[in-house]
């Protein structure tokens, strides 16, 4: 009869797991980016009675991530929305900054679920335009705010390297600076917009990964 020490067993577990982790290390994904296009609708505070308000428009995306950790990616992302408004010219939001994507091993493959977080800066822009109701000129105002996002995401693996994705997200603005955010900065009496303060997107895309 062959007897089996303890120590044997741990001997040739540590050698079975030393096997198996490269080809898990190879399995892991080391990055990835992605491009999206969606609509989104924001959502002004503190604006004067009969203001225009912010109607559902484009949103575009491109952003990449690193591997940290297994499930944990981090980097830079790039958006760009026009915000159209009832009675008003369309506005422009320019942001980018980082967002970190945890992944989440709810469902099986080829599907995907995630969710992420994210903070930047954009950049704000109104363009020049006539205030119908006085026939004023108003000019074009500028601005800024810090840009927090939260979202979840949904995606599909099409093949080794290609996803299909789609993210739902809300993004929350806190104005720091520029005309466009301050009341009355025209002088031509047009009724005060508000802050943006929060945002809700839906996107679709395709992700690429390695």
């Amino acid at each position: 009869m062959v007897t089996v020490r303890p120590a044997a067993l741990v001997a040739f577990g540590a050698l079975g797991a030393a096997a198996v982790a490269p080809r898990n290390a190879a399995a892991q994904v080391h990055w990835d980016a992605g491009a999206e296009i969606g609509a989104m609708q924001r959502f002004t505070t503190g604006g004067d009675p009969g203001a225009a308000s912010p109607r559902p428009g484009p949103v575009g995306e491109v952003y990449a991530h690193v591997a940290l950790l297994p499930l944990i990616r981090l980097g830079p992302y790039i958006t760009h929305d026009i915000s159209p408004l009832s009675d008003g010219p369309a506005r422009q939001m320019t942001a980018a900054g980082l967002r970190v994507k945890l992944s989440l091993p709810v469902l099986d493959r080829p599907w995907q679920t995630w969710v992420f977080a994210g903070v930047g800066y954009a950049r704000t822009y109104e363009p020049s335009h006539v205030f119908s109701a006085r026939d004023t000129f108003v000019p074009g105002a500028g601005g800024g705010l810090l840009d927090l996002r939260l979202g979840v995401g949904l995606g599909y693996r099409l093949s080794r390297q290609w996803e299909m994705i789609a993210e739902l997200g809300g993004r929350f603005g806190i104005p720091v600076t520029g005309s466009m955010y301050e009341r009355g900065a025209c002088g031509c009496g047009e009724p005060y917009v508000g802050q943006d303060s929060f945002a809700l997107s839906l996107s679709v895309g395709l992700s690429l990964n390695e």
